[in-house]
């Protein structure tokens, strides 16, 4: 397979889409960012993630239902036979203060999570409605990023820093790249040949502290729509979060925020300080990212254009619109990329 691959964007949709393409057998495959593993700026939302690799699809919504499932059978693989992913087994607990599990539609994750089981309701903390314990599976983020980086370049890939472009058509210009995966996450906003009107950005504000105790992920979802967790990395350290805030465009992280998100923490696990006290944390650092939301969903979908300059043709395929979900998505959305790429009669989407 010859043709000329560039993605367009080194988050982990871009760097997950590579692998599998060079998987596949393409081979010159080239990934380029402004920003790249090891960065640490709100620019770049990958690194600032849990991430517990769950599911946020609803009953309703096969499209990521299947995208999901997709994933969870490679990191499933990751866990049992690449421990230097960090990929990890991890029993998971998750708690619903407003929501009845005999008409609530995300329930179908029974199918999705090992060893599910509802908590029974004497076992529930004051407040909430229902919870389920499961097993499903976390990362280092730092670790699984570089892992991916070293598993492009080991098949011959190219992960490049690069500068910013205005649009798709100046990168394959630059490029001259027969194929061009768009990965650009929040810059399918502004590129100027995409303006996805759809996309909208989402500040994830979270705290990373040091607890290797901590082997188990907690959830609670709130009446007030505030979502509290907490997930090991498996590194030693744990991400305590969060918020899905849509009006919040501040770069740097709110004290109060942060004060709440630690003592509504301490509260769901207080085992996470030994049950010392909210003061008792030892915080590594306060984080925002900003998740490139997008109304509708993964864009997915294949596009055909000719090069006005000189006649050529190139195939581009979308691969953005993660939101929050981009690590659970991440292998799923890639494998339809795949998809797109390889039949030459689906000019659509998926």
């Amino acid at each position: 397979m010859t043709e000329k691959i560039l993605v367009f964007g080194a988050g982990v949709s871009g760097l997950t889409t590579a692998l599998v393409l060079l998987d596949k057998g393409y081979k010159d495959v080239t990934v380029i960012g402004q920003y790249i593993p090891g960065d640490k700026t709100v620019a770049y939302t990958s690194p600032w993630a849990g991430a517990s690799i769950l599911s946020f699809a609803s009953s309703q919504d096969h499209r990521l239902r299947a995208i999901d499932t997709d994933t969870h059978k490679v990191f499933k693989h990751l866990a049992d036979n690449v421990p230097e992913s960090s990929v990890k087994h991890c029993p998971g607990i998750e708690y619903r203060d407003d929501t009845d599990p005999e008409g609530e539609d995300s329930l179908w994750v029974r199918e999705l999570y090992r060893e599910f089981e509802e908590i029974p309701k004497k076992d529930l903390p004051q407040g909430t409605a229902f919870g389920f314990r499961y097993k499903t599976y976390v990362l280092s983020v730092p670790l699984y990023l570089d892992w991916l980086v070293q598993q492009i370049t080991q098949r011959g890939g190219r992960v490049l820093r690069d500068r910013p472009y205005e649009s798709l058509q100046d990168a394959i210009d630059a490029y001259r790249c027969d194929i061009l995966i768009n990965c650009s996450g929040n810059g399918a906003k502004t590129l100027t040949d995409v303006r996805d009107t759809n996309m909208y950005t989402v500040r994830g504000q979270t705290v990373l502290v040091e607890a290797p105790h901590i082997m188990t992920q907690y959830y609670r979802d709130g009446e007030d729509g505030k979502t509290t967790y907490i997930i090991p990395r498996g590194d030693g350290t744990v991400i305590c979060g969060g918020t899905m805030d849509t009006e919040n465009f501040d770069l740097n992280p709110d004290p109060a925020i942060s004060e709440r998100i630690l003592r509504n923490c301490y509260k769901l696990a207080p085992e996470i300080n030994h049950h010392k006290g909210v003061e008792a944390y030892k915080i590594l650092s306060y984080n925002v990212g900003f998740r490139p939301g997008r109304k509708g969903g993964i864009r997915i979908e294949k596009e055909l254009r000719v090069n006005a300059k000189d006649g050529k043709k190139v195939t581009i395929i979308h691969n953005y619109g993660h939101s929050s979900h981009g690590y659970q998505s991440s292998w799923g959305a890639s494998q339809r990329v795949l998809k797109l790429l390889e039949d030459t009669n689906l000019v659509a989407k998926l």
